[in-house]
């Protein structure tokens, strides 16, 4: 097994161009053990400008300015965590990724091979809906249900609705916080994985 990283982010926005202000993680290694990695990403008050009042209420009450890290060296330690092409596993993982390649090709932390990760991203949404799937099939298969019974609905998902279809309750994690929001997904995957550490 190799290594995988729970990876977040909060934006002042949804656009490909919008700034990381918070970056987490939390790596796990093949063994179990962990390492949580959480950083405030230095940018000028101006980059705020257009972000959605609750975005903007959470960026002022917890951004911290004075431990913040400039983005040269934020790309340089985000990069340095995954120096062994690890996965990424997250909750619309491809969305903190792309943001995250950008700033690191912006500093050339990236190399021939592309982004320092591996290419196959997990997204915890989908591994549950999979699970769920999966379960309602077995449960028919056993006679436990009827087969004609409802399934998990099609996209477009509710993610809370899913975390709790596996038993994940969303509202004792902080979420829209990169470490809350990483917490939870990392919740949902061991549910899903059966505790795989």
């Amino acid at each position: 097994m190799t290594a995988i990283v729970f990876m977040d982010t909060e934006t002042t926005g949804l656009n490909l161009d919008d700034i990381i202000w918070e970056f987490a993680a939390i790596r796990r290694e093949a063994d179990g053990s962990e390492t949580e990695h959480h950083l405030f990403i230095r940018h000028d008050p101006s980059e705020r400008e257009g972000m959605p009042d609750r975005f903007r209420a959470d960026l002022e009450r917890r951004y911290d300015a004075e431990t913040a890290m400039e983005p040269d060296r934020a790309a340089s330690y985000i990069a340095d965590l995954f120096h062994d092409r690890p996965h990424v596993v997250g909750a619309v993982p491809n969305f903190d990724a792309e943001r995250i390649a950008l700033l690191l090709s912006e500093f050339d932390e990236i190399g021939p091979d592309g982004p320092p990760w591996h290419y196959h991203l997990i997204d915890v949404e989908t591994l549950a809906v999979g699970w769920l799937r999966g379960r309602r099939h077995a449960l028919v298969v056993e006679g436990t249900i009827p087969a004609d019974s409802p399934a998990f609905p099609p996209p477009p998902w509710d993610s809370d609705d899913l975390s709790r279809a596996i038993g994940v309750d969303p509202d004792q994690y902080a979420r829209h916080t990169a470490m809350g929001d990483i917490r939870w997904a990392m919740a949902i995957y061991d549910a899903v994985m059966g505790g795989a550490r």
